[in-house]
């Protein structure tokens, strides 16, 4: 089994991550620019989402952890309303929001993979078990 050791090593922080810096080029390459209030929005709700996966991480234990995922996958589902509402206000087309969808889906599977487990499993020690020389 594979532990990760920094929130960047995880799947679903890196699809979220990936996906923000997406929204990011999308928006500044559209007119959603100028749209601020939509503009606010969108940015926020996919900048959130691999926030609340790094500060989940830092927890440790599995169940703060979780309550942040479960955040930051709601955040992700938030930006794929976002992209839909881009396309209806015409910011941009709807094959540019789909490539973004696809990836916000991608990002929402390793989310709820990382839901499962932390669910169904017990965090590590963070201190290695040390044998005592009596």
């Amino acid at each position: 089994m594979l532990v990760a050791r920094f929130y960047y090593e995880l799947l679903a922080w890196q699809l979220a991550d990936e996906l923000k810096r997406e929204v990011y080029a999308l928006v500044v390459n559209s007119s959603a620019c100028k749209d601020f209030d939509f503009r606010d929005q969108i940015r926020k709700s996919a900048s959130a989402a691999p926030t609340n996966i790094a500060e989940g991480f830092a927890y440790y234990r599995h169940p703060e952890f979780g309550r942040h995922v479960r955040i930051a996958k709601s955040k992700i589902t938030e930006t794929q309303n976002h992209l839909r509402d881009g396309v209806d206000r015409r910011h941009w087309s709807r094959d540019e929001a789909e490539r973004l969808q696809t990836l916000a889906g991608r990002a929402i599977g390793a989310t709820t993979r990382l839901l499962q487990y932390l669910d169904s499993s017990e965090a590590p020690s963070p201190w290695p078990k040390r044998r005592r020389s009596w």
